[in-house]
């Protein structure tokens, strides 16, 4: 503020920086915030179909988002179909924020603890190739407000993309304790270090069971069995998933846990970090999708638009992969930059993407760039 320099970054417009804008409409700067994918992209596609329908006198009867990033389908080739390019204890713990929606009128409450058993099979009907899930997303009803929605439509939905299968396996993984965050005493012992087969072992309450053998109940049909045995999976498929999974990222190995973990959650995300990490050759994907439904006056019959992102890691003639994920978020900051460069941006204050002079050109630079927006209307 006191350089009065533009800025502009793809993180969150929270309080702390909302209470900013007077004093950047003061020093004639704009803080251009949330201009990355997820938010971003996503406020721009959203803006434009919205600005749209209300040109034309429509309004909002359903608004639903959804956006993840993924590996690409070639490189889905685990347990999970998911891999992770940074430390997964972020992605876990999203997996147990409560959640509200607004769905044909009723409001919708998640917990956190439930958030896997709620996830819902996806087919985007534009790519009918994608075998899809979503979990719900946060608080979706403040997007009502934002988008200028609140008041017309009856469905407010944003949810989170994964391949089907994910959430059975992590909400079964959640009930067996890999996801807890108490300290275990035991790691704290200097002496004999836990190995991840006896914490296993643990999770598992094998312990003290009857005639347990390692070598005969730590395999994928043994530990399909014990999972149904305690009562954390009612579905033989999704515990032999689950059990498929955890032999997948070798909890069933007598080697000692590193120093540096002090509870199982810690435990988990490290040989998540090791085991569902991209090699150099495989590429990321991140998919983006809208649906809005329009009523209209006079009679006119109803429209459904649809809005769909999809990019791929991109490599190079020198073999460097630069995955979708940066791509995403990066071009757009970048996006933002060039227009206040250009002086396209003329409000002051802070904001965010949702205003026609930073989304109209913001979209058609990032088509320019090779961003492939697929629109179709019905």
């Amino acid at each position: 503020m006191q350089l009065k320099k533009h800025l502009v970054t793809a993180s969150y417009v929270d309080e702390s920086m909302s209470k900013l804008d007077e004093a950047a409409k003061g020093a004639g700067i704009t803080i251009l915030g949330e201009m990355g994918l997820d938010p971003g992209i996503d406020h721009m596609m959203a803006m434009k179909m919205i600005n749209q329908a209300h040109v034309r006198n429509g309004k909002i009867r359903s608004f639903t988002s959804y956006c993840g990033g993924l590996p690409s389908p070639a490189a889905a080739n685990n347990p999970l179909a998911y891999k992770f390019s940074w430390n997964p204890a972020g992605a876990i713990r999203a997996g147990r924020n409560p959640s509200t929606y607004r769905y044909h009128g009723e409001i919708v409450h998640v917990d956190g603890n439930q958030l896997y058993d709620s996830a819902s099979r996806l087919r985007i009907p534009d790519l009918p190739a994608f075998a899809l899930e979503c979990l719900p997303n946060r608080n979706s009803l403040i997007y009502g407000n934002l988008y200028g929605i609140e008041n017309e439509a009856s469905t407010i939905f944003r949810g989170t993309l994964r391949y089907e299968g994910f959430s059975e396996i992590m909400g079964t993984l959640s009930r067996i304790g890999f996801f807890n965050t108490e300290a275990i005493s035991i790691l704290k012992n200097d002496g004999d270090r836990l190995t991840f087969q006896k914490f296993l072992i643990k999770l598992l309450k094998l312990d003290h069971a009857d005639n347990f053998n390692a070598s005969s109940t730590l395999t994928e049909k043994g530990i399909t069995e014990r999972i149904i045995a305690l009562g954390l999976c009612k579905e033989k498929e999704t515990a032999a998933k689950t059990a498929k999974t955890i032999i997948f990222l070798g909890f069933h190995e007598s080697i000692e846990i590193p120093v540096s973990c002090q509870s199982a959650f810690d435990i988990t995300c490290l040989r998540m970090e090791e085991r569902l990490a991209y090699s150099g050759t495989e590429e990321d994907m991140v998919l983006l999708h809208h649906e809005v439904e329009i009523d209209f006056p006079n009679g006119q019959p109803a429209e459904n638009h649809r809005a769909t992102l999809l990019e791929f890691g991109r490599t190079s003639s020198d073999g460097k992969t630069t995955t979708a994920m940066a791509l995403t978020v990066g071009i757009p900051a970048a996006v933002g930059a060039l227009l206040l460069l250009a002086n396209k941006i003329q409000t002051r204050g802070v904001l965010r993407p949702i205003v026609p002079e930073v989304y109209i050109p913001g979209l058609d630079i990032l088509e320019a760039y090779g961003f492939k927006l697929l629109e179709k209307m019905e």
